[in-house]
């Protein structure tokens, strides 16, 4: 009985309707891009190590941040191959530089890698080929865009000429953006010649990755061995740490506005309707029924408001993507069922709020003049 009697009495003045609900909807738009924008900020943190292609990485012990930190010689290599048994083994070389090219400056991680057989480099292509020489250089698409950079164009990075022959995807995140190289090439420009940043190892299928690696730690005591997933997490924990809390504070605001919203709503229409309650208390609804109507109006409204908030969220992360190609908005199901969730205990708060003005009804009020 309470179901279509809520349905006609939010349609009952739609206008009203309709800015409620898109109040709810613009409160829960930000909680999931705001989700997504933390989904999207790991993801690109993180890319470059989901990419490689490797058992174990092997760096110079005490390194907390980026490869860059990190500096090995490369005389390591066919020791710590004869070591751990590996099926290959190959070593990258990165650095750091601010690109600059007219308006557009941006941080930079260089990376010259073994061009044979890949260890390191783009992991997916926009547009191009992958490097063949050392004068060539595999370009991010975004910046290459911002900057007004083409395939087959000359650049430079520090100081040595390059010829974009490829542009790669997933390779930019608000922090930086990745160029590859070749090996020699990097060891030229970066001024680094027989160094290695980290080595990359390729086991045997069914090897002790944990024996390997404190094998290798044994003989070696100033490396550090790890997969590359436990780099990942120390990544993404150590980015949580500055960027969780100003997140969550905002999480949080909104949450609050759309509680406001709804619990408003469902204030004024209580207030504005005080008569019909009394005629229903009057003809023997009781208080408890009267609760449940609110609440089941607030349900429709937190189920319109999830529905057009999801198109919205959508729609704004592509623009935001397009406009701002260096933040990366990731909408995955969970985000959205962790939204919808919210957005039913928002439903209910604020519903809690004006539900005591229906006890105070009056079955009286029904029959005044």
């Amino acid at each position: 009985m309470n179901v279509p009697l809520a349905r006609r009495n939010l349609l009952h003045d739609r206008s009203k309707l309709i800015l409620s609900v898109l109040g709810v909807a613009a409160s829960l738009t930000l909680i999931v891009l705001l989700l997504g924008f933390r989904n999207g900020l790991y993801k690109a943190i993180t890319a470059y190590l989901d990419n490689i292609s490797a058992d174990l990485l092997v760096t110079k012990s005490g390194i907390q941040g980026a490869f860059t930190a990190s500096n090995l010689p490369i005389t390591l290599h066919d020791t710590l191959g004869a070591t751990a048994g590996v099926v290959e083994i190959d070593h990258v070389l990165v650095g750091e530089f601010i690109f600059s090219q007219g308006n557009v400056k941006m941080p930079a991680v260089l990376v010259g890698y073994n061009i044979e057989n890949g260890i390191g480099g783009p992991w997916k292509m926009s547009e191009g080929r992958g490097i063949q020489a050392d004068d060539e250089v595999v370009f991010d698409a975004s910046l290459a865009r911002k900057a007004g950079i083409n395939i087959g164009d000359k650049i430079t990075l520090l100081n040595q000429p390059f010829r974009v022959v490829g542009l790669s995807r997933e390779t930019v995140s608000w922090l930086a953006v990745y160029l590859f190289i070749s090996r020699s090439a990097a060891e030229k420009t970066l001024q680094l010649p027989g160094i290695a940043s980290y080595y990359a190892l390729r086991l045997p299928p069914g090897s002790d990755l944990t024996a390997v690696a404190n094998a290798i730690e044994k003989q070696f005591p100033n490396v550090e061995v790890f997969r590359p997933n436990q780099k990942t997490d120390a990544s993404v924990k150590i980015v949580a740490t500055v960027l969780d809390t100003p997140i969550n504070l905002m999480l949080g605001i909104s949450i609050v506005i759309g509680i406001a919203v709804m619990g408003l709503t469902a204030y004024t229409t209580i207030v504005d309707r005080m008569r019909e309650y009394g005629v229903l208390k009057a003809v023997g609804a009781t208080g408890e029924w009267l609760y449940r109507l609110v609440i089941t109006e607030t349900f429709y409204q937190a189920g319109l408001g999830f529905t057009v908030g999801t198109i919205f969220s959508y729609g704004a992360a592509q623009i935001i993507m397009v406009l701002f190609p260096q933040f990366i908005i990731i909408i995955y199901p969970e985000t959205l069922a962790l939204t919808g969730v919210i957005a039913l205990v928002m439903s209910v708060l604020a519903a809690l709020l004006p539900i005591r003005r229906l006890g105070a009804v009056d079955p009286a009020v029904a029959f005044r003049a």
